[in-house]
């Protein structure tokens, strides 16, 4: 894994696929950008755990649109021996991520906050920014007392240039898992296409949207239908607006949080 999977800098458009097969969708967009194969597989098998507070503050950040936003995840691929930690900010329209690499058998002790430098220092040998990263989201998860509330499965195919500029996944059978309470389990009725572009987007990428009849979404997030469906089902799943009654003022530990993040983030003087 090279420094450039640990971090990104991209612009991300997300749609539903109504009209078309999975098999017609790689199928049209194999004529435009190659499949990437991961791991020797494609599709390949995704798992996902968010974190978040046991009152659900960073899904309820999602619901008020702030300009300012994060999330931390760890992702497996296909049963992998390692997770990647993930910190995926947004910050005036732009998606970061920043990620190091965490050996299974370390999932409890890093949840705990247990000292666990050395051994990441080991599991990411070579790759810039991954120590400062692990730093970084073991604060938050500190400062925050976030706990795994969710862990969302599901297949992917992906397309990429070598270049990396242009990025396309194309997700289907998701399935969102309750961690907090009584066990439960959801799936999602979909099959959603994210396109992630870092710089211009391709002429043919309009083309191809119009094509397929791709239903462009303003606001879509697993996590947050993950929520809807798991804890608020009365919601509806597919509801990313605010509650009339909910609060809408900063919390403080966000504020907190945008300010230890700014200068990691290398956001300047900017504020929320």
């Amino acid at each position: 894994m090279s420094n450039n999977d640990l971090n990104f800098k991209r612009k991300e458009r997300k749609y539903l696929i109504l009209e078309h097969t999975f098999e017609e969708i790689k199928e049209e967009l194999s004529e435009h950008i190659p499949i990437h194969i991961f791991e020797g597989k494609n599709p390949y098998l995704i798992e996902t755990t968010y974190l978040d507070t046991k009152e659900h503050l960073l899904f309820h950040e999602y619901l008020n649109r702030r300009k300012f936003r994060f999330k931390i995840r760890l992702r497996r691929y296909n049963d992998s021996d390692n997770y990647l930690v993930e910190l995926k900010v947004k910050h005036n329209g732009i998606s970061r991520k920043k990620r190091f690499i965490l050996p299974a058998d370390l999932l409890s002790d890093f949840l705990a906050g247990k000292k666990i430098k050395e051994e990441i220092k080991a599991a990411n040998k070579g790759l810039a920014g991954a120590q400062k990263t692990y730093k970084m989201i073991s604060k938050l998860i500190s400062l925050n007392e976030f706990v795994p509330v969710l862990r969302s499965s599901y297949e992917r195919v992906a397309f990429q240039k070598k270049s990396r500029k242009v990025r396309i996944t194309v997700d289907r059978n998701i399935t969102h898992e309750k961690l907090l309470g009584k066990p439960k389990t959801t799936t999602l009725d979909a099959v959603v296409l994210e396109s992630k572009v870092m710089g211009k987007t391709p002429k043919w990428h309009k083309k191809m949207v119009n094509r397929l009849s791709l239903l462009r979404q303003r606001r879509f997030s697993k996590f947050s239908t993950g929520i809807n469906s798991i804890y608020y089902p009365a919601r509806g799943k597919y509801n990313f607006e605010i509650d009339e009654e909910t609060e809408t003022e900063t919390p403080l530990k966000i504020l907190e949080s945008f300010e230890l993040m700014k200068k990691y983030l290398k956001l300047g003087e900017s504020n929320l």
